[in-house]
């Protein structure tokens, strides 16, 4: 038993020595990209403010069937603005976790994203929720490097989410030093979207009523329009 209780105490510790390391490790990542402001562009239903706090609360919005496990930073974003962009907005695959089957929205894509202004560090947070892995990381998915290759660049994959939903970041300008960046598929997913390979599939109603919502409680467009907008999307090959 002494052994035993012996044995169990040094395994104890090196665990404990390891939890506190990785915490450790998380929070250095998150102060300094927590210094970087970007803003994050949204065209598919985190538009709805209401639904995109959920990556930043947590819990989840009207017709959504799962919760998001939220933010380590729980700000609020501190600005939002409208822009248009010369992009297009379509809808594919199967199902998705958060809104069940049904196509989701991404862009190769789109006109009148909503942006948001977030630090870095709570990017990373919105890229670990729409790509299903875990927020408390020891290290972040996107980073000042992978920023400054974004910008140079256009986008980039990244590489722990490059067969998800959204893992591909684009960088769509700035907004006066401040890169606008959104989330999307990669280029190969396009290809296959293309081909028929992934299916392109019209939103589920709930999800559709999202960015509907996002449209006209934010005054951009009048319920038909939006719904206009939405439809044609939807049934417009790429």
């Amino acid at each position: 038993m002494a052994m035993a209780g012996t044995k169990y105490g040094d395994c104890d510790d090196k665990v404990a020595g390891k939890s506190q390391q990785v915490d450790t490790a998380s929070t250095s990542w998150r102060a300094d990209l927590a210094k970087v402001d970007v803003w994050y562009a949204s065209y598919g239903s985190n538009m709805w403010k209401p639904r995109f706090l959920c990556y930043i609360h947590g819990g989840q919005a009207e017709g959504m069937i799962k919760s998001c496990v939220g933010s380590m930073d729980k700000s609020p974003p501190k600005e939002i603005l409208w822009k248009t962009f010369p992009h297009r907005l379509f809808f594919g695959r199967e199902s998705s976790f958060f809104w069940g089957v049904g196509g989701v929205a991404y862009t190769n894509p789109l006109t009148n994203l909503n942006d948001q202004t977030h630090m870095l560090e709570q990017f990373n947070d919105v890229l670990f929720q729409e790509n299903w892995l875990n927020v408390d990381s020891d290290s972040p998915l996107f980073d000042l490097a992978a920023l400054q290759l974004v910008e140079n660049q256009g986008s980039i994959s990244l590489v722990p989410a490059s067969d998800s939903l959204y893992g591909n970041v684009v960088c769509l300008g700035k907004e006066g030093v401040i890169p606008i960046l959104t989330l999307t598929c990669t280029l190969s997913a396009i290809e296959k979207f293309k081909s028929g390979e992934i299916p392109l599939r019209p939103p589920p109603k709930a999800y559709a009523n999202t960015l509907i919502r996002g449209l006209v409680e934010e005054g951009r467009f009048s319920k038909e329009e939006a719904e206009a907008y939405i439809d044609n999307a939807a049934s417009k090959p790429l």
